[in-house]
């Protein structure tokens, strides 16, 4: 049955990352021409005729990810006849998640802030869409144990 509510879990993770490419993850604010918001995709300067510091090809690994986890949680809904190999396929989509989550912070973030000598501000819907699309990522795959737990105990029964 595709209409579970890990199905819906799923498509909403997928939401989540896809609302991730039109809201900016980060802005930076400061004086001079270093004033930049950082996309998913893409790094833009706020200041008119002034080139980004940082290419595509910066964000680039970023995007890839990014788009691995919206395509495998698409992928993953109809997947729902072979559930444990869904739940796998779920567990490396985390996997993927953790990792963009990692190259904001720990690669993208710190580079950016040290190119501009200015601090992060935060306070967009973009830094928050990954963190949720995990969380209904592990509810996926909570679902999709528990119904397979359920199968198996029917088939015991027969």
């Amino acid at each position: 049955m595709i209409q579970r509510k890990q199905s819906i879990f799923l498509f909403l993770a997928a939401i989540a990352m896809i609302i991730d490419f039109v809201f900016p993850i980060a802005r930076f604010i400061g004086t001079g021409d270093y004033q930049l918001e950082f996309y998913i995709y893409n790094i833009v300067s706020l200041v008119p005729d002034v080139k980004p510091p940082f290419d595509v090809m910066f964000v680039a690994p970023l995007t890839a990810l990014t788009g691995l986890v919206i395509l495998g949680s698409l992928i993953t809904i109809f997947l729902y006849k072979r559930r444990m190999m869904q739940a796998k396929l779920v567990r490396g989509i985390v996997i993927f998640t953790l990792g963009d989550v990692a190259l904001i912070f720990f690669y993208n973030i710190p580079a950016l802030e040290e190119l501009s000598g200015i601090r992060a501000d935060y306070c967009y819907a973009g830094i928050a869409m990954p963190l949720v699309a995990m969380v209904l990522l592990i509810l996926a795959i909570n679902g999709i144990i528990k119904d397979e737990k359920l199968v198996r105990s029917a088939d015991r029964l027969r």
